[in-house]
């Protein structure tokens, strides 16, 4: 009789999760070696030598997770130590060689006949093995624990991070305010919201009057105090976390003020009055239909009429339209 199959058969697998279990698979190698019809002198003599390097391998290994099988593979019986988790082999030893290989059939009956024996299991061993599982069981929740907890410090540290360099991208350098990137963002985004949910919003533009004659009177040093203070003092007259206080670029400044035109005005005022009348000031609040541009353009109007008045003083576009109605009406 030839074999004709080329897959080897598992026919006895254990997990060795207490040392029982060791014994355990040795006697059902015995009583497989049994139903082949194989004298068990064999196995005698095979056995020790196969747990011995068991054991030893568990003294090196804190792991101990072991899956132990009787496999048959052609007509050759082997004992086989696997690692559990990986699918690892250990050590694999030839257990016996059969006359002939087994039929089909004898092969699925002595695979049923092991299985059912292992399945058996006596009290001590199943309260010895479920002690385990509540051991590993507990120990993978402590390690998961650990693990998410150690996940989550890493993910706020990276967003701390991110916000972290997004704010330093945002804000000027000098005056610790918004930069012009900052405040164009921020204003295209104010003007959206605003519109979608019917909010107030003034746009407030301002410039120093004659800064270039300070930096070249008093020096640079000195004009970098002055754009320090018009940045403290729109800070000083503005709401924290609800207007937004920008330096568009050199000596140009801007406020994203979440109010009516009046109410902005105030505090463009006090914002003049504070750096000594020495600031030209346009207001434009926010309409119906006005766009990003058309808001900007009206706010900027106001401003070049501050300072064809002669500069130091606070323009808003609602009094433009009323200058203009007068002339028409006049006209």
């Amino acid at each position: 009789m030839t074999d004709t199959s080329s897959e080897p058969a598992v026919l006895l697998k254990i997990p060795v999760l207490a040392e029982p279990d060791k014994q355990r698979f040795a006697q059902f190698v015995m009583q497989a070696l049994e139903l082949f019809g194989i004298s068990q002198f064999t196995g005698a003599a095979c056995l020790p030598g196969f747990l011995s390097q068991l054991e030893q391998k568990d003294a090196s290994d804190d792991s101990r997770h072991v899956r132990l099988q009787l496999r048959l593979h052609h007509n050759r019986l082997f004992i086989d130590a696997y690692a559990s988790e990986e699918e690892q082999l250990h050590f694999s030893e030839l257990l016996t060689v059969l006359n002939e290989p087994p039929s089909p059939e004898q092969i699925v009956n002595i695979t049923e006949t092991l299985r059912a024996k292992s399945e058996v299991s006596d009290p001590e061993l199943l309260r010895l093995h479920n002690e385990h599982i509540k051991k590993e069981m507990a120990m993978a929740q402590q390690r998961a624990k650990a693990e998410l907890a150690e996940l989550e410090e890493k993910l706020d540290k990276k967003r701390s991070q991110l916000q972290e360099s997004i704010r330093a991208a945002e804000i000027d350098s000098l005056t610790q305010i918004y930069n012009r990137g900052a405040y164009d963002r921020r204003l295209e985004e104010a003007v959206k919201y605003c519109q979608r949910q019917g909010g107030l919003l003034s746009l407030i533009l301002l410039d120093l009057d004659y800064f270039k004659e300070v930096n070249d009177t008093l020096g640079h040093q000195a004009g970098d105090e002055v754009l320090k203070n018009m940045a403290h003092f729109m800070q000083q007259y503005t709401r924290k976390d609800v207007d937004h206080v920008c330096r568009m670029g050199g000596d140009e400044f801007a406020i994203i003020f979440f109010a009516e035109a009046l109410i902005a005005r105030r505090s463009a005022e006090k914002i003049l009055a504070a750096m000594d009348g020495k600031v030209s000031i346009g207001i434009a609040q926010l309409t119906a239909e006005d766009g990003v541009e058309s808001l900007i353009a009206r706010a900027d109007q106001a401003l070049y009429a501050a300072k064809e008045r002669g500069r130091g003083q606070v323009v808003t576009d609602r009094e433009l339209d009323n200058a203009q109605q007068s002339v028409s009406g006049a006209g």
